[in-house]
């Protein structure tokens, strides 16, 4: 009996796709899903690590214990994390003031932000701050991955022209690429301009053209997926054979063979720890919101659960367990998730073989990378980059929202112009304040009733009956601070443009919450049309509001009526209908 109850216990303490075992039900699929997102992601892995500013290897090093960890904690089932564009250029942007640093700091502040980023996304999981994966508006959203985008592209460009231009920002690169144009390589030229050609018509045609040839589907997919492989494979052949380093073209050089080490993180000074960790919280920020997108996205389409403090937790420890296994921030990725769904993938069992297929390319064929150009690297990076760029929000935007298309155009801008992290805080300052902008300004409406019905509308929309005597004002916003003055000067407006009204009645059948700064100004309010011998009354206060509200002295001392409906308002303040007179 203790020995089953022990049993139990310890079955608990496994995560939920080894309890039910549904790995079982597809055992090959995912040993296969996890082989090929193995290989398919090792030129993206190396890619992705020059893109953070640290040796290609580390890229790899990124791909192995955190791919492990999330498999058994995070929250979705066919998710594929380890180092991904966005990340990674957040990495190199946040380091820039310690680029000038010796190799080993420049790695071990690397490995330390990786360790501030799983803290704090641990520590939001246990706040249960899942819901702040809303905090960003989608126009934000995609003008800042739009503009890191454009970023990634333009920096990979330094790799295809063969030359080591620095710079965080547009006009930064593009002065360093004018600079040094007469140190162009045009071997590395050639090789990154091919590359990018055979990348992008693959991505482009190859499936089109393989389903025309009657190819299976599946075989068709796994086909698209490899051809990068076999990029590189060609590319370093070429650089052998050709002997294209007495020609200056950079390649990857030596990856030290051998899993990453358990190293405990280098603890940097405090100047150094402050000028991080804001970075670090924007990284957490961005690695939870795309990587839980991600994962929410094909939990819907898998009709599975998706618990987002679960995600946060998963993604924090795998981001701690990076810091100790010489990694830098990771997150979830849509390209490797994408590959890890059409390879077959229905459980994270998928995530641990890529993983171990990760580890055996580090003990056994780690010197086949010598010769791969980092031009080929280059090119890699700036095809899957193009796939982040979303001008479609943009469009749909602009028909629909100007506000929101407004927000997308000043984030991208000051992405661009100014960096990453100071675009995304002025893109979200100025989402912010546009939305405290529109509700300093609430939509209300001066209503009437429809015909005999018991509907009121507003006025300017249809044809109603409204009485001289009685004013009905609907609010269609919260009451707060930054609305609350708004809405007196609506309400002296409306009441001046009626002289002859005598009653007022606000319509709060919209109205969630009112705070403490609009209830004062409704006392204050009612006090000065009472001087003008104007009562004013309340409609359609919800019953959660007016629990809040029944003790205050808003409700205590309130002099005018407080109606249940509109309608009962109408009925008891408009003038009586007068009866016809007989004269018999």
């Amino acid at each position: 009996m203790r020995d089953n109850q022990k049993e139990q216990n310890m079955k608990h303490l496994l995560p939920t796709w080894l309890q039910h075992g549904q790995y079982k039900h597809a055992l090959h699929e995912n040993i296969v899903a996890g082989i090929v997102v193995g290989i398919v992601v090792i030129p993206q892995s190396l890619g992705y690590a020059l893109l953070a500013g640290l040796p290609p290897v580390y890229g790899l090093y990124a791909a192995i214990i955190p791919v492990l960890v999330y498999a058994f904690i995070g929250a979705s089932n066919t998710q594929a994390v380890g180092p991904v564009a966005i990340t990674s250029i957040m990495t190199a942007q946040a380091l820039v003031p310690f680029a000038q640093a010796q190799s080993s700091t420049f790695i071990a502040l690397a490995a330390f932000m990786a360790l501030l980023v799983g803290v704090i996304l641990v520590f939001a999981a246990w706040l249960k701050l899942g819901w702040i994966m809303q905090f960003i508006s989608r126009g934000v959203m995609a003008a800042f991955i739009t503009g890191a985008a454009l970023l990634i592209i333009t920096g990979q460009i330094k790799y295809i022209l063969g030359l080591s231009v620095q710079g965080d920002t547009l006009p930064h690169l593009l002065y360093g690429f004018w600079q040094q144009y007469s140190q162009i390589n045009r071997y590395a030229l050639a090789i990154g301009i091919t590359a990018i050609t055979v990348l992008w018509l693959n991505r482009r045609y190859s499936l089109l053209v393989l389903s025309k040839l009657g190819v299976p589907h599946y075989v068709a997919n796994l086909t698209v997926k490899l051809v990068p492989i076999v990029v590189v494979v060609l590319a370093s052949v070429a650089v052998y054979q050709l002997q294209l380093l007495s020609y200056q073209v950079k390649v990857v050089g030596d990856i030290p063979a051998g899993l990453p080490a358990f190293t405990l993180p280098h603890w940097p000074a405090w100047q150094q720890w402050q000028t991080l960790f804001s970075s670090a919280l924007l990284i957490a920020l961005i690695a939870f919101i795309s990587s839980a997108s991600v994962a929410k996205s094909v939990a819907l389409q898998r009709q599975e659960p998706f618990d987002a403090n679960k995600e946060l937790l998963g993604l924090g420890l795998a981001n701690i367990s990076a810091a100790f296994f010489k990694g830098f921030p990771i997150t979830g990725g849509f390209s490797r998730t994408a590959v890890n769904l059409e390879a077959g993938a229905n459980s994270p069992l998928a995530g641990v073989f890529s993983a171990i297929t990760m580890a055996l390319v580090l003990l056994f064929a780690s010197n086949w990378f010598y010769y791969l150009p980092l031009a080929v690297l280059g090119a890699g990076v700036i095809v899957a980059a193009t796939n982040l760029i979303d001008l479609h929000t943009l469009k749909m935007a602009w028909h629909s929202d100007k506000t929101e298309a407004w927000a997308y155009v000043v984030t991208l801008l000051c992405v661009v112009l100014l960096g990453l992290q100071l675009g995304l805080l002025l893109g979200l300052f100025f989402s912010v304040g546009s939305l405290i902008w529109r509700s300093h300004q609430p939509h209300m409406a001066v209503v009437g009733q429809v015909e005999q019905t018991e509907h009121f509308r507003n006025v300017q929309r249809h044809h109603v009956t409204t009485w001289p005597n009685l004013l009905l004002l609907r609010i269609d916003e919260n009451l707060f601070f930054g609305n609350s003055e708004s809405i007196a000067n609506r309400v002296w407006f409306e009441v001046n443009a009626q002289p002859s009204v005598k009653d007022v009645v606000l319509i709060f059948s919209a109205v969630n919450h009112i705070d403490l700064s609009s209830q004062w100004m409704l006392q204050t309010l009612e006090k000065q049309l009472q001087q003008r011998d104007i009562k004013v009354h309340f409609a359609e206060i919800k019953g959660f509001v007016m629990d809040t509200l029944i003790n205050t002295p808003l409700i205590t001392y309130w002099r005018g009526s407080i109606f249940s409906t509109t309608q009962e308002a109408a009925d008891a303040l408009k003038p009586p209908v007068k009866e016809p007179e007989y004269n018999l």
